[in-house]
């Protein structure tokens, strides 16, 4: 009969076998007495175990368990030859790894001192009881098969352990109350060290503290919730020892102990600051960009809800004439002038204050913690002042102003967006003044701002409705009373007959871009008008149209072809064309408006220049345009009683007709502008003493009076 396996039960688990897989343990006996070998031999057959060889020999019991590998030996501690019990015993459990039980019938102190230092796994005393060595076997066997699988366990944990991708940590918390509380290092694996470049061997058996003396007291803290818990918590955080940061991943694999995963983060932590960084600074200046600048503004804002003694104010900064820098020294210089405008925007305000850039030439300063609005003046003039000191860049010197818009807290602002366009508002207003100016915001520039955008808005819908039309102003000889030409003007005027005056509406248009549309509209219909008047009045008489030219119009890069197209489609000779432009708008890109100028001329088209004294003109240059006509502005005329005005129009007569061009003079009305005009020889003439502007009915109907069938032959205004 077969002896039973161990059933070695706690509390109802299922029982765990000896790791022999269900077959009979196989036993060696190493006895020098035949007669108690025999007797086992016995024993050990009705118990059913197997006898793998029976020997007397402590050498040849070595042997044996090399070539026979039982899973078990019964060893008399006392044998004869060269090699005790003991010694055999050593040999055999440290080389082939079969656990011993000893034979003795001696219980002296001094053998079981001497067989206890070879850690057998049982004693059976002789002579020998059958049920106490069936214990003592399967017991043995029980404790050697758990030992092998511990081992093995550990083995694998050791390599799993060591092959850990993340650096691995395990603690113990020792005593100490509050911010005292360290861990000791317990153990840590290969990759905790190619981490941190911290040495295993140097760390364990440390604390935290001796190893990372400038650990933030949330890793303590946090390290320490779990030991006391036993909850497992995932954090991530910054080791300042280390300057690297780490994913954590912690519980407590026993009361008074935590094991840590760590998982080096540093890069994408970096990765994502430089991003933040990108996302919310400027990448020239290195400022704060439009985002984080709201964000300061909208902090600003809540301070000044939550304390009743707070005041910040809002600068809004706009380099003037920026554009002519990039274009006339290029992009190159241009940004280093804006990066040196941010280096001494930055050095002229406190550290606590913002310095923003949130557009092109555009830059922003926050104020904050000011003592009063006053305060915020006189910092806002001082960084005025020092702008005007000049710059140098690329080894150029160069000047620069800046206009300057304020607004200053606390106000009733929930929004930062109200509180920028506000301050943008105030710049504008000062831009508006001349160049380095300051405004600081009042509500009446928002509500002009607002104007002026609704105004925009309904310019736009007024082009698609076709509410812009021409009036026409005739143009005189002082000499014969005679209309020589028109001038076309667009009045705007709204779908309840009112009209809007030019003075307020060109301006926007300009501003806006919409002077473009509308000056296509103007050239289109007042060539228009031209055809439908020649074959109504007019025939092949000499008469001409004069449309005036925006400055952005003439910047137009395909503007003759624009002209030509007109010309084209409303089948106008162009020599009954006269385009007028002011004397600013040829002389701010002279070499780009003589080419331009001499296309329109090639195709016939003449040439006015508008308002002319009122800018200024080379004369290197204006001899070289090819121009027609001179037009004295109206200013002028209007103040011809003053000696001083008198002499500019002789002279712009005398320098016209020196040149070969004519002379027509704006805002006549009275006799005696008339007769001074005359005897200064200008030739032609426009104004109120004639005619205001008309519209095209009433316009046809004058020219009708001069020149038809049964105009008078003295057409000359009444002088009386």
């Amino acid at each position: 009969m077969s002896a039973p396996h161990p059933r070695l039960t706690c509390q109802g688990e299922t029982a765990v076998e000896n790791g022999l897989g269900g077959r009979q343990p196989r036993i060696l006996i190493v006895e020098d007495e035949r007669i108690v070998a025999l007797d086992l031999k016995g024993i050990l057959r009705r118990l059913g175990y197997t006898l793998a060889g029976i020997t007397a020999c402590g050498a040849e019991a070595v042997e044996l368990c090399g070539t026979l590998a039982p899973d078990l030996v019964l060893m008399d501690i006392f044998l004869g030859g060269a090699m005790d019990g003991v010694e055999a015993a050593c040999v055999i459990q440290t080389e082939c790894d079969i656990p011993v039980i000893y034979l003795t019938s001696h219980t002296d102190q001094v053998t079981l001192q001497r067989a206890k230092r070879t850690a057998p796994y049982g004693y059976v005393l002789k002579p020998v009881d059958e049920d106490w060595l069936r214990t003592a076997v399967e017991v043995a066997l029980y404790k050697h098969y758990t030992e092998k699988a511990l081992r093995s366990s550990e083995l694998r944990y050791r390599e799993l352990f060591s092959g850990m991708i993340n650096a691995f940590l395990l603690l113990e918390l020792l005593p100490g109350p509050g911010a005292t509380r360290d861990f000791r290092i317990l153990d840590a694996n290969p990759a905790f060290e190619h981490a941190t470049g911290l040495p295993c061997a140097d760390i364990i058996g440390r604390t935290l503290g001796e190893v990372l003396p400038g650990i933030e007291p949330f890793w303590i803290d946090t390290l320490g919730a779990i030991a006391d818990s036993g909850r497992p918590t995932r954090f991530e955080n910054y080791l300042s020892d280390l300057n690297m940061y780490f994913l954590a991943q912690a519980y407590s694999p026993q009361p008074g102990q935590v094991a840590v995963a760590l998982e080096d983060v540093t890069e994408r932590k970096r990765g994502e600051e430089r991003l933040r960084y990108r996302t919310f600074h400027d990448a020239l200046t290195g400022l704060p960009n439009r985002a984080l600048c709201l964000d300061r503004i909208t902090r600003a804002i809540e301070r000044a809800k939550r304390r009743s003694n707070y005041i910040y104010a809002l600068l809004f900064l706009d380099l003037d004439r920026f554009k002519l820098i990039n274009d006339s020294l290029g992009h190159l210089v241009g940004d280093g002038l804006l990066r040196r405008v941010a280096e001494r925007l930055r050095r002229e305000v406190r550290q606590l204050d913002t310095v923003a850039r949130v557009g092109g030439d555009e830059f922003v300063v926050l104020l904050e913690e000011i003592a009063s609005p006053a305060d915020a003046l006189r910092i806002v003039k001082a960084v005025r002042e020092r702008l005007r000191t000049p710059f140098t860049v690329e080894g150029r010197q160069i000047y620069v102003t800046a206009s300057l818009g304020v607004v200053l807290g606390p106000a009733d602002y929930d929004r930062p967006e109200e509180l920028l366009q506000n301050a943008a508002i105030a710049m504008g207003s000062a831009r508006t003044a001349g160049c380095g100016r300051v405004r600081v915001f009042d509500w009446s520039m928002r509500e002009r701002a607002e104007r002026v955008m609704d105004l925009e808005t309904n310019m736009r819908l007024g082009l698609e409705r076709g509410e812009f039309v021409l009036h026409y102003q005739p143009i005189f000889d002082l000499k014969t009373g005679v209309p020589h030409g028109v001038e076309a003007l667009v009045r705007w005027r709204r779908p309840d007959g009112e009209l809007v005056s030019p003075g307020e509406f060109i301006p926007a248009a300009e501003q806006s871009g919409l002077i473009i549309p509308l000056g296509g509209l103007v050239l289109a219909e007042a060539c228009r008008a031209l055809a439908r008047w020649r074959a109504a009045l007019l025939g092949s008489r000499p008469f001409f149209m004069a449309v005036n030219l925006s400055a952005r119009q003439f910047t137009q890069p395909d503007l003759v072809k624009q002209v030509v197209t007109t010309l084209r489609r409303e089948n106008m000779a162009a020599g009954d064309l006269k385009l007028e432009i002011t004397e600013s708008v040829l002389m701010e890109h002279p070499e780009s408006a003589m080419l331009k100028l001499r296309g329109l001329r090639e195709l016939g088209v003449g040439i006015g220049i508008d308002d002319f004294g009122t800018g200024y003109s080379s004369l290197a240059y204006l001899q070289r345009f090819p121009i027609d006509t001179l037009k004295v502005d109206r200013s002028f005329v209007s103040g011809m009683e003053e000696q001083g005005n008198r002499v500019i129009v002789r002279s712009v007569v005398s320098l016209a007709h020196n040149l070969g061009y004519d002379v027509v003079a704006e805002g006549i009305e009275t006799t005696a502008q008339l007769d001074d005009l005359a005897a200064l020889g200008c030739d032609l003439g426009q104004g109120f003493l004639y005619a205001r502007p008309m519209d095209e009915a009433a316009a046809l109907k004058q020219l009708g009076r001069y020149l038809g069938p049964d105009s008078p032959e003295d057409c000359t205004p009444d002088r009386g």
